[in-house]
């Protein structure tokens, strides 16, 4: 296939990779690291200047009126600068509101979204619980709904103005809410994520949500839920993606400047050999990931590339961060020097929404056509 980007696509990025470039240095990300949120709101206002926050928000709200590819094309820049920022989740449950959700919920967020006012984040992992099977409660209350449930590594959700929150009916119906961050019920506990993005663990205590914050209808639910899980894991491959291309440069640079017995260590057949190896598994985390985004940009059935691609990522990136920090030696370790975020951005994404264990068995089921009664083993989770 052909994965050419248009002038306008590639401007957009050129524009991202300078902004981060300039506003994401290494002295900027140890200071934002041991702040208080970890966030950066003069370069996430940067970027709202630059429009590049409403890139998949239609231009009657104030977006770009561009898609997936787009957002995927900013979220592959983010992780080339590992820039702790809730790109993934705003600009997913953006796309989410622009499709699915009621008009008032699009007119209250979206415009806000795109002038860097508004953040949004997505609550879609439990423990032992599949993403696409959630196991929150919704039940019915009046003209609206309550929710009962814990939620675990809910990137952002202290800077979030509303969360997207997966449930089911006790019938099992799938269903999504777009939750707002204030609403009675809801707790937050700070937990540690490997790559310091904030991630805390939601609790919805009898939280009640009026009808018009049901994104979807009960007809569609599943489809919804889908849709998004969906999009989020391959956004998690994108960043993967530019974690992984910026890695294996700043390693290749390393290892043709570091000499040993007065050559460079490159020129080492093991070395060599370690590096034509991250060189395959980049070509393959690329190449998957845009087969799957661009699938699902044309709205395509994309299962199979969705669970390919994120088996790469989770693979293949964890052994290109793995063999960075070993071609290094011992200045891997060095906070003061860079590789090691790439390394912890990897090992993150590697085991968010599902290893590569588990993406195997879910496309093996896939591939025997019986993916309807699929029922992951939790065990293989990670």
């Amino acid at each position: 296939m052909d994965f050419s980007l248009t002038e306008e696509q590639q401007a957009m990025a050129n524009l991202a990779d300078e902004i981060l470039r300039d506003r994401c240095t290494l002295e900027r990300l140890k200071v934002i690291e041991q702040s208080e949120d970890g966030f950066d709101p003069e370069l996430w206002a940067a970027l709202a200047k630059a429009g590049l926050l409403g890139a998949a928000v239609p231009e009657s709200l104030g977006g770009s009126g561009g898609g997936f590819i787009e957002v995927c094309l900013l979220l592959q820049q983010q992780g080339k600068h590992v820039a702790l920022l809730p790109l993934l989740p705003t600009l997913v449950s953006a796309m989410l509101l622009a499709r699915f959700g009621p008009k008032e919920q699009q007119q209250r967020y979206l415009p806000a979204l795109c002038a860097g006012e508004t953040i949004l984040t997505a609550a879609l992992s439990e423990l032992g619980a599949d993403e696409r099977a959630p196991t929150t409660i919704a039940s019915p209350d009046g003209t609206g709904w309550r929710l009962n449930g814990v939620k675990t590594a809910v990137p952002w959700a202290h800077r979030a103005r509303a969360i997207v929150v997966p449930g089911r009916t006790v019938d099992g119906v799938p269903l999504v809410f777009i939750v707002p961050s204030d609403s009675r019920g809801l707790r937050f506990e700070a937990q540690r994520a490997t790559n310091w993005e904030p991630h805390f663990r939601l609790t919805l205590d009898n939280v009640a949500v009026p009808s018009e914050c049901l994104v979807g209808s009960t007809e569609n639910g599943g489809e919804v839920l889908h849709w998004l899980v969906d999009r989020y894991t391959v956004g998690l491959c994108a960043i993967a993606s530019g974690a992984c291309e910026r890695a294996l440069r700043i390693t290749a640079e390393y290892a043709s400047n570091r000499k040993q017995f007065d050559k460079p260590i490159a020129m080492f057949q093991a070395v060599g050999q370690r590096m034509a190896d991250s060189y395959i598994d980049n070509e393959a985390v690329q190449l998957t990931m845009w087969q799957a985004a661009s699938r699902l940009a044309e709205e395509l059935p994309s299962d199979k590339e969705v669970a390919t691609a994120k088996y790469w990522a989770a693979e293949g990136g964890s052994r290109i961060g793995h063999a960075s920090l070993h071609i290094h030696g011992g200045i891997s370790i060095d906070v003061d020097y860079p590789i090691h975020r790439y390394f912890l951005w990897l090992k993150q994404i590697e085991f968010t929404l599902g290893a590569a264990t588990p993406q195997l068995v879910r496309l093996g089921s896939l591939l025997a056509g019986d993916d309807e009664s699929f029922q992951p083993d939790r065990s293989l989770r990670n």
